[in-house]
């Protein structure tokens, strides 16, 4: 594995061809984080039963079978600990644990917000 894709990409990908695109060309150098996970689950929980939420399961489902999925364990917590501290600012929960993830497994985030990744390596393959 290379790269780490971000929950925006990820869903992004249905609707922006360049994000389509790249990670079509990438595919078998990606992986998630479990928190990307996390965070599909809970758009799903917070639906009523809806055609979009079962869009969205389904979506999921296709997800995990398609790519490794990294949990969130003892090295990352480590490194979770080390970046938050060096940031020297308020870091947002979720994409540090992101960013974590992919220092302790020294992948590259592949994220349209590159600013809330300080200090990690990143693409941005929806940029002009």
């Amino acid at each position: 594995m290379r790269y780490l894709l971000d929950t925006n990409i990820l869903s992004q990908q249905d609707i922006d061809p360049k994000a389509r695109a790249w990670i079509m060309q990438h595919q078998g150098q990606i992986a998630l984080a479990s928190i990307t996970i996390a965070e599909i689950a809970q758009g799903i929980e917070r639906l009523l039963q809806s055609k979009r939420c079962a869009q969205l399961a389904t979506f999921l489902q296709e997800v995990l079978d398609d790519y490794p999925v990294i949990a969130f364990g003892t090295n990352e917590a480590l490194a979770w600990g080390h970046y938050v501290a060096k940031a020297g600012r308020p870091l947002p929960v979720r994409d540090s644990l992101i960013a974590a993830t992919a220092l302790a497994n020294n992948l590259e985030v592949v994220t349209g917000n590159a600013k809330d990744f300080p200090g990690v390596e990143v693409v941005n393959p929806v940029k002009d």
